[in-house]
């Protein structure tokens, strides 16, 4: 039998799963609204989530929030870090047992009385100690105008890596910006500026050695990706010529077999390029469509190279007849030569996005925005997660049914067919083959058999989450005469 390679993230192998939803919850304080910027997995399993919570969805006075759970799902410690203004936290990353956060903050004093509140915004970077939540220093600093740190790297020597965006001044406008750091105090000990008008870096990521490090963001409206190294210092870089404004880079994977993997949004289109460690073009796949739009927001690598993204896609539920349905959670698994496996959306009324995905042995881990309601109570967002775990094509139970229990029937007699899948497992397509020549699609199905005979009937299933061609054992009818 063959079998298409599909995308079961975190294998051994990654041919012949399927991935089976094993459990979901939401993440949050009930009087709280969550929402999910970055996560991160320690090695020993623990996950921490970043992002920001508001008393109401639309409040401009926003805190950073911060939790973290243990490696069996329950919530060792939450903080919401932040001052008077607006506060929201960007990016996360650990080292060794002190858990790094950078975002931006508009509690500091460096900002005109008028200037408004969502203008509020300075450089905010903090290290936490991951076993106890225990704040151990956090360090505000920037420019009258608007400066955010949206990543942040921790180095081999003992610095950290911050990029972002400044505001030098109002004729330069805004520019990225790398910031060296002391991994023990947050101070400040160098400034890289990218000189380029407008632009900011948007991730910062180390390479495979761990010396040299990849940076993705925009200049002058363009996409780009470059290498660095400690100090700022910029090696080469590739501008993404094809792609204009308002194209966004905001993704960045560096897969095991060197190449590098962005994605993020190409004008009004989604989609990934992949490129060699010196920044050459290998392939890109973009996803178009002249009623939808959507964003890839975060990759993983899987065993064999496969590829999984997520983001969010426009749903194709019409809102009104004016308005089509709003932001959905979106998930694809992609060959590492960019070929498409499978892709789903899923979500509700309102806007929700992934935000993280991070694969093991077995499981995908999927963070994400999502409604925390049913559709006719009032909007609430919190963090979601999604844990999928690979269930083995051939212990998927599959049976095929007959409307004959016997298995035998006269000649010239219709026979429904179907077959029974358990709860969870979604088939995306089921074709039939009944042994006298003739097909058909879809269950349940009808056939009539107008000669006699022993008869076999296959099933070829298509499930949506991996499994491309799944054959369930067949079953034998016999046929008499009329």
């Amino acid at each position: 039998m063959r079998r298409l390679l599909i995308g079961l993230l975190g294998l051994l192998h990654a041919q012949g799963y399927y991935l089976m939803r094993a459990n979901q919850t939401f993440l949050g304080k009930s009087a709280l609204h969550e929402f999910p910027t970055c996560a991160v997995r320690s090695k020993g399993g623990d996950i921490v989530i970043g992002g920001y919570a508001n008393e109401t969805p639309l409040s401009s006075l926003s805190d950073g929030w911060l939790m973290r759970l243990t490696s069996d799902g329950k919530e060792a410690w939450s903080l919401t870090p932040g001052g008077m203004g607006p506060d929201r936290i960007e990016d996360v990353a650990i080292k060794d047992s002190v858990l790094y956060f950078c975002g931006y903050s508009g509690s500091a004093l460096t900002h005109p009385e008028e200037l408004p509140v969502e203008r509020r915004a300075d450089f905010w970077v903090g290290a936490i100690d991951l076993m106890t939540g225990r704040l151990l220093w956090q360090h505000r600093w920037g420019s009258p105008y608007i400066d955010m740190a949206l990543t942040l790297c921790p180095t081999p020597y003992r610095t950290l890596l911050v990029g972002g965006l400044t505001w030098v001044d109002t004729l330069m406008g805004m520019q990225g910006v790398i910031h060296i750091l002391s991994e023990h105090t947050g101070e400040v000990a160098h400034t890289f500026l990218w000189g380029h008008s407008p632009s900011l870096i948007r991730r910062i990521r180390p390479t495979p050695e761990g010396r040299h490090f990849i940076c993705i963001g925009e200049q002058d409206y363009r996409p780009f990706i470059a290498e660095v190294d400690y100090l700022g210092q910029v090696y080469w870089r590739t501008v993404f010529q094809f792609h204009r404004f308002p194209s966004q880079l905001q993704a960045l994977l560096l897969s095991s077999d060197g190449r590098i993997i962005v994605g993020g949004r190409y004008g009004t289109q989604w989609g990934l390029s992949a490129f060699t460690s010196k920044g050459q073009l290998i392939w890109e796949r973009v996803w178009s469509s002249d009623q939808l739009t959507g964003s890839i927001h975060d990759l993983a690598e899987g065993a064999e190279g496969v590829i999984y993204a997520l983001g969010w896609q426009q749903g194709e539920v019409l809102i009104s007849s004016e308005q089509r349905g709003g932001q959905d959670v979106w998930l694809a698994a992609l060959t590492k030569d960019g070929q498409l496996l499978w892709e789903r959306g899923f979500g509700g009324p309102h806007d929700e996005k992934g935000v993280a995905v991070s694969s093991t042995r077995d499981t995908l881990l999927v963070v994400a925005s999502k409604e925390n309601r049913f559709t006719e109570a009032p909007f609430h967002a919190d963090a979601w997660l999604l844990l999928l775990r690979a269930v083995a094509c051939e212990a998927i139970p599959i049976q095929i049914r007959a409307d004959v229990p016997s298995l035998r029937e006269k000649a010239g007699r219709p026979i429904r067919f179907w077959v029974e899948t358990p709860p969870g497992y979604l088939p995306a397509r089921i074709q039939w083959d009944f042994g006298d020549g003739a097909v058909a699609e879809g269950s349940p199905v009808e056939h009539t058999y107008a000669v006699p005979g022993t008869y076999s009937v296959q099933v070829q299933i298509e499930f949506k989450y991996g499994c491309r061609e799944v054959y369930p054992p067949p079953i034998g009818l016999r046929i008499t005469r009329p």
